[in-house]
């Protein structure tokens, strides 16, 4: 205030009210400017946040984000025509910041922000239980992969704790070293644990130099279960002993891989099923990596194998030809398809998040009675 405001505007008079009054306007009008500047940016910033989460979890580019905010504006002059705001509401997208870096930073803050809370619940958990496994990534890096199952107040939650990379060799003393790591980095109560679930191979539940046999004589950790992952249990009974139904396999692998394995063939082969309209386009290839990948490549054989044969001999490959006139060689094939085929829908209903043992082992037993009806009506 200047010093003579008082001889101006002395106390009591009406002038002196206006005054205030015009100050005050003044004052809320500029605040109001500020505020609303504000408010408009921590909505744009809470846009992108969401744009930059959508990204990550459809695991779509960083790039995308220009992409997207294309697309608005593309779509603005169409959507809000009739809106009196339009130009406004075309200056909000124009302000949102969905570079590739940007885009990149917010997936951080949110991927940080997420895994405190994971933390931050597993200290509340009255316990919580582990499941790992170990595979060969595209760089011929092994990851241990850790899972961490806990109690939130009267639900449990299932997250993936770590992705943790073993440079060099893959021993239970490595794993065991990797995960305990992990456990003490992220100041994680090694107490409560409950239990821990493996694929069963020796590095993880050897007795003495497995993970299980290190995690049990250690004093860090208490008395915890161990199991072995019900769904590995099913794949390994699920591998082929019998040798006739092994070498069936193994034809329709070799034929499926001559079709495939060769650009010629496997254009050729693509237009056939083209001009027999079927409902398949072309073969899906093997990998013994995958669980589900036998059932459906017999699957494709299968109902393509009217297809093949025409193929085969287009191709004069009686060596292939030869097998697909053997009554018993499709009798077996069809066999093999149908029983994989069980074996898949059982490996599907053991996988998801949230089961629970009773619900597994009632799957299991469901299907040795389907199995011991199936031997009957083969007898």
């Amino acid at each position: 205030m200047h010093g003579d405001f008082d001889k101006h505007y002395p106390i009591g008079k009406k002038l002196r009210e206006d005054k205030v009054a015009s100050l005050k306007k003044k004052l809320h009008d500029q605040q109001s400017i500020f505020r609303r500047l504000l408010s408009s940016s921590d909505c744009a910033t809470e846009a992108f946040v969401k744009i930059s989460w959508i990204l990550a979890k459809k695991q779509k580019p960083y790039s995308d984000g220009e992409t997207v905010k294309a697309c608005f504006q593309e779509s603005a002059d169409s959507l809000f025509a009739e809106f009196k705001n339009k130009d406004e509401i075309k200056k909000q997208i124009s302000n949102l910041q969905l570079s590739h870096q940007t885009v990149a930073r917010r997936v951080e803050i949110i991927s940080g922000d997420v895994f405190d809370q994971l933390l931050c619940e597993l200290k509340n958990a009255s316990g919580f239980s582990l499941a790992l496994d170990e595979s060969c990534d595209v760089t011929d890096t092994e990851q241990l992969i850790i899972w961490v199952r806990y109690d939130v107040e009267d639900k449990f939650k299932e997250e993936l704790l770590a992705l943790v990379p073993l440079r060099n060799t893959t021993r239970g003393e490595d794993i065991y070293n990797a995960l305990k790591e992990c456990l003490v980095r992220n100041s994680i109560d090694m107490k409560k644990l409950v239990s821990v679930t493996t694929d069963g191979a020796p590095a993880m539940v050897g007795q003495r130099a497995g993970l299980i046999g290190l995690l049990m004589v250690d004093s860090d950790f208490p008395n915890f279960q161990a199991y072995h992952c019900i769904i590995h249990q099913q794949a390994l009974c699920s591998k082929l002993k019998d040798d006739a139904l092994q070498n069936v396999m193994n034809i329709a692998v070799k034929i499926v891989n001559f079709i495939r394995a060769h650009p010629l063939n496997h254009r050729q082969f693509k237009t056939l099923l083209e001009e027999y309209e079927c409902n398949y386009g072309d073969f899906v290839l093997h990998t013994d990596v995958r669980w589900l990948s036998k059932g459906k490549v017999l699957a494709r054989f299968w109902d393509l194998i009217q297809e093949v044969k025409i193929f085969l001999r287009l191709k004069n490959k009686e060596e292939f030809l030869k097998f697909q006139e053997m009554p018993v060689f499709i009798v077996r094939l069809a066999f093999l398809t149908d029983i994989t085929d069980h074996l898949n829908k059982l490996n599907l209903k053991l996988q998801g998040r949230y089961q629970i043992l009773p619900t597994l082992m009632t799957e299991i037993t469901v299907f040795e009675t389907k199995l011991d009806l199936f031997i009957s009506q083969l007898n």
